[in-house]
């Protein structure tokens, strides 16, 4: 289906059809980002909860604490998830993902992407093997003839090829000139594989605008802000990267005229400002009715920011790439201001995945594309862009067949090094040794080991090789992996077992016990409680816990830049203040990396971004290091501190009202109305008594710190908690 078509509606009529064959059917809806887990669960609750269906979501935090533990537990309808979380789910064989009757699988065409892809590829190929019962809902624009087999794989059914699009699209090519001292825009209109007009035509016009812009890109950019938005239509501008996108909004705030902000936007700019603690690009420019969108900003302003759009409140969208993963946006027209993510060009996927959000479904009659042809380099790329981007999807697992025979070889020496052959083949051979050692952790006795090549056949890559010969050769690597796999680790199923219950490899696993054996600070229980993890006063504590899982590969927890050293004493003083809550302007000064940025909104921006990292992959490895410190290998149960770090807060009352959607400078004064044991509530009944606080509540409640009054932050609240 193309993109904008209608595919979560759809995925909604099949909801409606298994619960209506089976009442307490249980459904998990699988979707490739964090950001979309929440777009799909608020369009869930918006359309499904009024029929009495329970809808939650997964905590991103790749652990399970005592309250998401329980939480998941109890009823539930339709549950919103990463794969990364309902792996570890299947992993720690949850609950909540047992008689599972329908799995939603968004975005589906990832399953080639890269790692990311391979694991997908390979949480299919365990879930079809442990849940026989269960069906399988795959949703992509990009299947194309890969369709049919991916059904046979997933055990055969229908698949639905669907054409239609909300509105027909129309592609500009844009240049600009001059003619008798006015400005002269010049329109090619460009068939597409996604248009119905098969030639190219031109005309140029004279500017109705002044456009006060020098250069030929930036006249295009101006002319299409003023050409092609209207009020309550709004027009995406797809940027390179973050420090683009908050140039490009600021330009446009130079160039518009004033626009009316409304008491909504203005409640937005002010929230952003007091999380932040000081002025930004974004709190500034959305006077204008101009948005930005990239991965420096909160979960919470992202999150307020598609409200405005879903609203019709912003006209302007500065966006980069991350509206390719799937986020919704209602826009009217896309201007590509560039044609690369970062320093890698976009492919037609990305493209078309962007494009085709042109044209809102019963609003707009055309979708307009618009493309700077102000170069002979950007019109050859532009155009290169439009063909059909349905290619056939490629199982990442293919380059272990591509690089067999090599592989088997060095499988074969008497130094065999699997490792070193992790590193070389990280993609595929990283994911596909998890999934052996899921197998193997599992597997009971001898018998069902040597039945263990048929799990060598559920995956896709098995099913796109054609000939038997291909086929066999794919068997022999993976058996030779497996072999070597189950001889080296045969009397170590402890370390096996944690290496399928956390996620990370078997090296790492060792490595973290290694640090258990001969560091006190790591081995010590009593290190572990949040008041001695949280305390400026004793960071070492945290520092030396940070040292260990910033070496483990899977988090690689460094800065990622040249400015400065990783040092674990900053990252530990930055979770310790972002637990405690630090402004993220105070956060931003604590690493040198960021300090030395002088461009203040850059610094934020740069520093949000490397914050996400820092939260997720803190929290999920002193999850995992925290589970093998404390030696529990049969059945991980997870304290509460990843979830603490993940959240940003110090109480398992402040996290709980995170884990539904309070702000977290909110959270630690809200918490009050939490007066009985957290296990007793329930998520429904927490937002219910958020939405049931009185005018006098709120104004009590409102955090000493916040520049909000007590009926902003309801506001707020209305908006996050759903």
């Amino acid at each position: 289906m193309p993109t904008s078509a209608g595919k979560t509606l759809l995925a909604e009529f099949n909801i409606l059809v298994t619960k209506a064959l089976k009442k307490d059917a249980k459904i998990i809806y699988v979707v490739p980002s964090r950001a979309l887990v929440n777009q799909i669960y608020f369009d869930l609750k918006s359309d499904l909860e009024p029929l009495d269906l329970v809808i939650e979501k997964t905590s991103s935090a790749i652990e399970v604490d005592p309250n998401e533990n329980t939480f998941l537990s109890q009823n539930i309808d339709i549950l919103v998830s990463t794969p990364e979380k309902l792996d570890l789910l299947i992993r720690r064989n949850h609950p909540s993902v047992e008689d599972v009757s329908l799995f939603i699988i968004d975005e589906a065409h990832t399953i080639q992407n890269g790692h990311r892809g391979a694991k997908l590829e390979l949480l299919l190929a365990i879930l079809k093997r442990e849940r026989p019962s269960a069906k399988f809902m795959l949703l992509s624009p990009f299947i194309g003839n890969s369709a049919e087999k991916i059904k046979e794989w997933l055990g055969g059914g229908n698949s639905i090829a669907i054409d239609w699009r909300p509105s027909e699209k129309i592609v500009f090519g844009l240049d600009a000139g001059r003619r008798k001292k006015q400005d002269v825009i010049k329109f090619d209109i460009l068939p597409s594989a996604y248009g119905t007009n098969s030639t190219e035509s031109k005309f140029e016009m004279l500017s109705p605008y002044e456009l006060r812009s020098k250069t030929k890109k930036d006249k295009l950019f101006e002319f299409s802000a003023k050409h092609f938005s209207q009020d309550n239509k709004c027009i995406l501008f797809l940027c390179e990267g973050k420090g683009s996108v908050d140039t490009r909004a600021n330009f446009l705030h130079n160039v518009l005229d004033t626009e009316t902000a409304s008491d909504e936007i203005n409640l937005v700019r002010k929230f952003i400002t007091d999380e932040i603690g000081r002025g930004t690009t974004l709190s500034k420019v959305l006077e204008k009715r101009i948005a930005t969108h990239h991965a420096g900003l909160s979960d919470e302003a992202k999150l307020l920011v598609e409200h405005l759009i879903r609203n019709r409140e912003i006209k302007y969208v500065c966006s980069t790439t991350t509206v390719a993963e799937g986020v919704n946006f209602p826009v009217s027209s896309v201007f590509f201001d560039s044609f690369w993510k970062g320093n890698v060009p976009i492919n037609n996927s990305d493209f078309w995945n962007i494009a085709g959000r042109a044209g809102r479904t019963l609003i707009d009659n055309f979708g307009k594309i618009i493309l700077p042809f102000n170069s002979e380099v950007n019109e050859s790329r532009g155009r290169g862009l439009l063909v059909d981007s349905t290619k056939e999807i490629v199982s990442v697992l293919s380059e272990l067949f591509l690089n067999g025979d090599l592989i088997l070889e060095r499988l074969s020496r008497s130094n065999a090094n699997l490792n070193s052959l992790i590193y070389d083949y990280y993609n595929s051979l990283g994911p596909l040794v998890q999934y052996f050692v899921h197998l193997l952790t599992i597997s009971e006795n001898q018998t069902y080991v040597t039945e263990i090549e048929d799990l060598f056949k559920d995956t896709f890559e098995y099913y796109q090789l054609e000939s038997g010969e291909s086929k066999d050769k794919f068997i022999r690597i993976c058996r030779g992996v497996y072999n070597h796999l189950q001889n080296k680790y045969k009397d170590k199923k402890g370390i096996l077992s944690f290496a399928d219950k956390t996620g990370f490899s078997v090296p790492s696993v060792l490595a973290v016990m290694e640090e258990k054996a001969h560091s006190p600070t790591i081995s010590d229980l009593n290190s572990w409680k949040p008041k001695e993890m949280f305390n400026f006063a004793n960071i070492n504590n945290l520092s030396e816990k940070i040292r260990v899982v910033a070496a483990l590969r899977e988090t690689k927890l460094g800065t990622d830049n040249n400015r400065a050293p990783f040092e674990p004493e900053n990252i530990a003083r930055i979770l310790v203040g972002w637990v405690t809550g630090s402004k993220i302007d105070s956060l931003a000064n604590i690493h040198p990396a960021f300090q030395q940025i002088t461009d203040d909104n850059k610094r934020i921006n740069e520093f949000v971004h490397k914050m996400h990292d820092i939260r997720f992959k803190a929290s999920w490895g002193l999850s995992a290091l925290e589970g093998i410190v404390k030696g529990n290998e049969a059945e991980i149960k997870d304290s509460f501190i990843p979830s603490l770090i993940y959240y940003g807060v110090d109480n398992e009352k402040s996290l709980i009202l995170r884990m539904v959607g309070v702000p977290r400078s909110l959270s630690s004064t809200l918490s009050q109305i939490i007066e009985k044991p957290i296990n007793s509530y329930s998520f429904l009944e927490i937002r219910k008594m958020i939405r049931g606080l009185t005018n006098s509540d709120w104004d009590s409640i409102k955090p000493s710190n916040s520049s909000l009054t007590g009926m902003e932050w309801k506001r707020i609240s209305e908006i996050l908690v759903k």
